[in-house]
């Protein structure tokens, strides 16, 4: 009888010590990793122009930066920028959400300039403008 004794006490003794036993915690690799780049909007639109739509007394060496609601497949800007009336060529690229041109020359005084983005600039999550858009500005 004993025996029966120590037996039962001994499987007591391992539930009990079992409920002491902490859950595991989760990994925390999975907790921080944070996404590089998010989606801010579910439109694909032009959030705002410098100069702005409108803009008058703009510099003739201005650097036009264009930021996007969503960020830019740049590859799409290729062919897809235009200014009119003819623009001295623009150089620049897009980073993230912001695309920047610079004229390589000087613009003409007094002109009012059209910058227009075309229905297929494309941001990283596949949305298209889906229509061109433009906006304008004048020269000093």
């Amino acid at each position: 009888m004993a025996m029966w004794k120590k037996i039962r006490i001994l499987v007591l003794f391992i539930f009990s010590s079992l409920a002491c036993i902490p859950e595991p915690s989760p990994s925390l690799l999975g907790v921080l990793v944070l996404p590089l780049v998010t989606q801010t909007s579910s439109n694909f639109t032009i959030e705002s122009t410098t100069p702005t739509d409108g803009a008058t007394g703009v510099s003739l060496t201005p650097t036009i930066t264009i930021v996007m609601t969503q960020a830019l497949d740049s590859t799409s800007l290729n062919t897809n920028i235009s200014c009119t009336p003819s623009c001295p060529s623009l150089s620049g690229g897009a980073s993230n959400r912001t695309i920047t041109l610079t004229p390589a020359s000087a613009l003409i005084t007094g002109t009012t300039y059209t910058i227009t983005l075309g229905q297929n600039i494309q941001s990283i999550f596949g949305l298209t403008l889906g229509t061109s858009t433009s906006f304008s500005f004048t020269t000093l």
